[in-house]
This record gives structure tokens, C-alpha cells and sequence, in this order.
């Protein structure tokens, strides 16, 4: 029996990364020509994974299904409900809530979570293949949707507001914002958050709020106001 992983972006070459690495046996196939019956995995597959984007899995699971596969397949998206493999005759979910930004990523010390608790003995054996100690942590489609999107909250968006720093330094020439975020960000997790906050917004500073959208490079603007608003408007309702 060999595992299969279909995809060629960052969580599936992390897959595959991983499972040679191991010395597991897989098969690593694309899904673009499931439709025409090329590229297929492996009739001996113990369980397949697609690492693909969420937009494509309901149609790489309905051109699977056509050629009546007997093995699970699973996909590893946080976001998609498991219907969208409603096509397939054995199918769940393994979501790694993890940011894949290089193959190596730390096995073992993130969280996934498993869909579909009657293939557990596939997906057991799967972390066994990968020596991954952690057990899988099951959750319906929509309890999993609520991990993914506060991961987008909890990473997308801070890293994103990082860059926004490191652009804005180097745009106007200024050093040494890199510290005030840093402490920022650890005193904000340490405590209690929203007692915290500083800053124009809060105090209605309207002046200021101004002043800061005119000095603003342009592409800068509209996320300072919607954060500004955003400030208000949170604080507000907790008053």
C-alpha cells in the first residue's frame, strides 16, 4: 500500500517533503487531468490527500469519482466543509492549522484536525507514517471553519500589518518601529488587550485622524481608516 498526495503547492510539497523524508512510500500526482483519466492515483492508494486549492476540490473530487476510486480521500483544507467531497464514497478531512511557508515546517507542535471519525484507523496510521506524535483533534466542518478563519486573524492579517511597518519604514525613511510592534503584539497577548489600546481613534482625535490620512502614501489610507473606524466602533460596544 502507498499513501498519494495530489497538489504541488506549499502544503503538499511539505507532505512530500516530509514522507521522503521519512522513508514512507507515496505517490505524488497532479489532478489537473483526473477528467481524462491521466495522472490517476494509485489503485493500491491507502488513502489520498488533496492538497489543492479550495476552489478546486469539488471538481478534482467529482472527476475522481468517475473512475470509482475505493480508497479515502481526504482533503486538508480548514475552510472547506467535507461536502465538498460529498462525491466520493470515503471521504474526511485532515487540516494541519499551520502556516506552510517553507517544506520544513515543525511537525508534531501545531494543531489538525480530522473530519469523519469512521476513517480514524487510516488517518491514525497517516500521523504514524509521518511520526507525528500529536493525535488529530476531530471537529465538525463548521468548528473547523471557525479555527481557520481566527488563524486568519491570529496570523494573515498581524504578518500582514507587519509589512505594512517594514513598507512604511522604508518609504519615509524612518528606524525602529520593528521594537514599539514587537512589544506591542507581546503585551497585548500577556494582558488583556482592549484595555490597551491607545492612540487618536480612541480618543476621538479627529484632527489628528486627518492630519495622519493626508501624510499617508495613498495605498496606505483606506486600511488606516478602516482600523481607525474599527477602533471606535469596538470600543464603543464594550462601553
Amino acid at each position: 500500500m502507498t499513501w498519494c498526495i495530489a497538489g504541488f503547492g506549499k502544503v503538499a510539497t511539505a507532505l512530500a517533503h516530509r514522507a521522503h523524508a521519512r522513508g514512507v512510500s507515496f505517490q505524488h500526482v497532479s489532478a489537473r487531468q483526473w477528467s481524462d483519466g491521466q495522472d490517476l492515483p494509485s489503485t493500491n492508494c491507502r488513502g489520498l490527500f488533496l492538497a489543492l486549492s479550495d476552489d478546486a476540490l469539488s471538481t478534482a473530487a467529482e472527476a475522481l469519482a468517475a473512475h470509482h476510486p475505493t480508497y479515502p480521500v481526504f482533503h486538508c483544507s480548514g475552510a472547506t466543509p467535507l461536502s465538498a467531497l460529498a462525491s466520493l464514497p470515503l471521504s474526511g478531512v485532515w487540516y494541519p492549522m499551520q502556516s506552510f511557508r517553507s517544506p520544513d515546517v515543525p511537525w508534531g507542535e501545531f494543531r489538525i484536525f480530522w473530519e469523519n471519525e469512521t476513517l480514524a484507523s487510516t488517518l491514525n496510521d497517516w500521523h504514524q507514517a509521518l511520526g507525528i506524535g500529536i493525535p488529530g483533534e476531530w471537529a465538525s466542518s463548521e468548528k473547523r471553519g471557525a479555527y481557520h478563519l481566527g488563524a486568519v486573524w491570529a496570523n494573515n492579517f498581524p504578518n500582514h500589518l507587519a509589512a505594512l511597518v517594514q513598507a512604511y519604514q522604508s518609504k519615509t525613511g524612518i528606524t525602529g518601529l520593528q521594537t514599539m510592534f514587537l512589544d506591542s503584539v507581546q503585551n497585548a497577548l500577556s494582558g488583556d488587550a482592549k484595555t490597551l489600546q491607545t492612540g487618536p481613534a480612541l480618543r476621538g482625535d479627529q484632527a489628528t485622524l486627518e492630519r495622519h490620512l493626508s501624510e499617508l502614501p495613498e495605498e496606505f489610507r483606506d486600511l488606516y481608516l478602516a482600523l481607525s473606524e474599527s477602533i471606535q466602533r469596538f470600543h464603543a460596544s464594550q462601553s
